[in-house]
């Protein structure tokens, strides 16, 4: 469509993502240029005290909510807000064919945005990412603390963030949410919570177009239902802990609560999960057989992953009891350091298919996501040991410090992974969400 070409046409060339100031003073610009076009209202506040905003554009019929930044690690959402709001500001036309009101959170987690705000500004390399990363804890996620219930259990306790969220969405009942992510690498994916073949042909497509492999193996939502290359139906809560349940593990332990597309059910909400790679690596998308069969796969991914867990956990044993609680990642790593665990746990209790593995499956489970895994759990275990001052912590970091060394030298061996434009990026996030917003319009499938 029109649209959806021009969405992803006019991308400016872009080499490094804005900060969480950078994001209010592009709004205050914006909304100083267009003063009859872009309204801002701010509908929360973070934990931090910063102001959680939603920048609407447009008066169409239909209610569009687009989130920025909902893991603080995943930042080309940032990006992408700011093109579409640019091209939706400076083209009459394309904003009224779009029939759409749209709403845009530009950082949804502006506390833990400034936490990451160290490689923001690049050199973009593993290393480098891995060294300034915060991933939070999952209970203190927007997109994972939504009120739910799952068999008669009520769970899940919204934070800030995300009463910000169910205040716009209940205000506007949307038509459509798009949640913008990324991963660090491997293939391309969607998620959505319907549509039809031409809609998922469409969105393949747009990786295609970008030179972006598609994510051939299984994603990071247990028990997602593939689709299409690279889309996949996104579980509600209830299925995630159905299939968590039946692996063996206590989803309730996984999932604090449930995320936007469960809370905005009720409406009848579309949704979109843009799910992009900062790298990518062509085994991952290399779907000849390999040597090895998946139950294989599985259990050698279980044992890297405990690695890390043990290796870790060792160390915030010998130190737990002089943390201070002072450091910001303190309990990111703490609270997550379970969840390795669990993955694990996860591997081995689902190690039962002797189906010969795909070379992309032995490549993403095998190299791809352990070293992801070492170097954002490693990386933020040196921000730990250098936040903390007693000395058993400069000890603990002199003797971690050459492993971390070691994972880095992995990757730069055997996964350094080649980056995508960051501009190609956008394009892509950009288009999808054009692509959905017209079939809405145009009463398709979504």
């Amino acid at each position: 469509m029109d649209e959806v070409q021009r969405l992803y046409d006019t991308v400016e060339r872009v080499d490094r993502f804005p900060g969480v100031d950078q994001m209010h003073a592009f709004v205050d610009d914006l909304a100083a240029r267009y003063p009859d076009r872009v309204a801002v209202e701010p509908i929360g506040r973070s934990r931090g005290g910063d102001q959680i905003q939603d920048v609407r554009v447009g008066s169409g019929p239909n209610h569009v909510i687009v989130i920025g930044g909902p893991h603080p690690n995943e930042p080309i959402g940032l990006l992408t807000i700011q093109h579409l709001l640019r091209q939706l500001c400076a083209e009459d036309d394309l904003l009224a064919r779009m029939a759409a009101t749209w709403h845009f959170v530009p950082c949804v987690d502006p506390d833990g945005t400034r936490l990451n705000e160290g490689w923001y500004a690049g050199p973009i390399t593993r290393e480098h990412v891995a060294r300034h990363m915060y991933r939070p804890p999952i209970d203190e996620q927007p997109e994972w603390t939504f009120p739910a219930t799952w068999r008669g259990t009520g769970f899940g306790s919204p934070i800030p963030e995300t009463q910000a969220l169910m205040t716009l969405i209940d205000r506007t009942e949307p038509a459509l949410i798009a949640s913008l992510h990324n991963g660090d690498f491997g293939g391309g994916f969607f998620y959505v919570a319907g549509g039809d073949p031409t809609y998922f042909t469409a969105l393949t497509q747009l990786l295609a177009d970008a030179d972006i492999p598609p994510h051939l193996s299984e994603p990071d939502a247990p028990g997602a239902r593939p689709l299409h290359p690279g889309v996949f139906e996104l579980p509600t809560i209830e299925q995630l802990c159905d299939t968590m349940a039946a692996a063996g593990a206590d989803p309730l332990s996984f999932f604090p609560g449930g995320c936007s597309r469960d809370y905005s059910s009720p409406y009848g909400t579309a949704f979109l999960v843009c799910e992009l790679p900062l790298w990518t690596d062509p085994r991952s998308a290399d779907a000849t057989p390999g040597d090895q069969t998946l139950r294989e796969v599985a259990l050698a991914a279980a044992v890297a992953y405990r690695d890390v867990h043990d290796r870790v956990a060792g160390i915030l044993d010998r130190v737990s009891s002089q943390l201070s609680g002072h450091s910001p990642v303190q309990r990111a790593l703490t609270e997550g350091l379970p969840t390795v665990l669990a993955m694990a746990q996860a591997k081995e209790a689902t190690a039962t298919d002797d189906r010969t593995a795909t070379n992309a499956e032995i490549f993403l489970d095998q190299l791809a996501f352990p070293s992801m895994l070492r170097l954002r759990v490693g990386g933020m275990l040196l921000r730990l040991l250098s936040d903390e001052a007693a000395p058993v912590f400069a000890r603990e970091r002199a003797e971690f410090a050459p492993v971390f060394d070691e994972w880095c030298a992995e990757v730069r061996a055997t996964a350094p992974g080649d980056l995508v434009p960051l501009d190609r990026l956008v394009a892509v996030q950009s288009a999808a969400i054009g692509l959905a917003v017209t079939r809405i319009r145009d009463g398709l499938p979504i």
